[in-house]
């Protein structure tokens, strides 16, 4: 994956595709990392959507002791063939940057929430409101905590899996739109620890588009609400773009059939920073 370390003259953040729409409108992103370098820039988000676990724990090892529990001796053993299948915590996932850089106001914050007696304060397919705090406050001043289930081969997979992220993205719309939130970077939910098992990024981009593509918004009437995702490569932001598209195609063609479905009328392609050079110059 790109980072700014490999490629440090590369800008870290950069607008890919957007579509305007009610109640929402869409952005597409590469960035770094949608913590520190938020999609569309600092001040540009209200919130961000922060992939978290039911009991809204944050990341609780060090690196070090996530290591060792995962896997084993550091001079054997995985260490010796390390991949980007191994994740570190909690450097590595935006839960975990959520959780160092909010520090112990924001665990104070989230351990007060009422919890069941498996200790679970937002049950998968849920969105919680919290505020920021510590650094994460310079980049975001609300945190909608949102838990997609695991991907777990032969239990919840496939379209299956999909479906119930989907309906994780439309919570946290719900959320920050019954909160008066107007603007949240998103991450594509479920690409990361807890789609470790996905064999590839597909079913994580089919959820994304579609929960954009039918989000209504609240029957009370918010106000319209942008959803800026941020991802790491080019090549994953194409492929959320066009995923999107793709949606809204799938959208359109079932209302044209008489199902009800008009989402793709709702938006309007907004053109690239590429699309409107050539246009200026051709």
């Amino acid at each position: 994956a790109w980072s700014a370390q490999k490629l440090p003259g590369r800008p870290a953040c950069k607008y890919v595709r957007g579509w305007e729409g009610a109640p929402l409108s869409i952005e597409v992103h590469r960035t770094a990392c949608i913590v520190s370098h938020p999609p569309g820039g600092e001040g540009a988000n209200d919130a961000l959507v922060n992939p978290a676990n039911e009991r809204l724990a944050g990341t609780r090892f060090t690196p070090d002791e996530c290591w060792l529990e995962l896997y084993g001796d550091p001079t054997s053993g995985a260490a010796l063939s390390f991949d980007d299948r191994y994740l570190t915590y909690p450097f590595q996932t935006i839960d975990g940057l959520v959780t160092d850089f909010g520090g112990e106001a924001l665990r104070c914050e989230l351990e007060e929430l009422p919890a069941d007696a498996q200790g679970v304060r937002c049950p998968a397919g849920g969105a919680v409101v919290g505020s920021s705090h510590g650094e994460l406050r310079e980049m975001y001043g609300t945190i909608v905590h949102a838990v997609v289930p695991f991907y777990r081969p032969g239990e919840l997979e496939g379209d299956a899996w999909a479906e119930h992220a989907t309906a994780t993205y439309r919570s946290a719309f719900d959320a920050a739109q019954r909160h008066g939130l107007v603007s949240v970077a998103v991450p594509l939910l479920g690409a990361g620890a807890r789609g470790a098992e996905m064999p590839d990024a597909s079913f994580a981009l089919k959820a994304a588009a579609e929960a954009v593509v039918s989000w209504q918004g609240l029957a009370a009437g918010g106000c319209r609400l942008t959803a800026r995702f941020g991802v790491q490569t080019s090549t994953l932001a194409h492929a959320l773009a066009e995923a999107i598209e793709e949606a809204m195609h799938r959208a359109e063609r079932r209302s044209e059939m008489g199902h009800g479905f008009e989402a793709a009328r709702r938006f309007k392609r907004e053109p690239s920073f590429v699309e409107e050079h050539r246009a200026a110059v051709g």
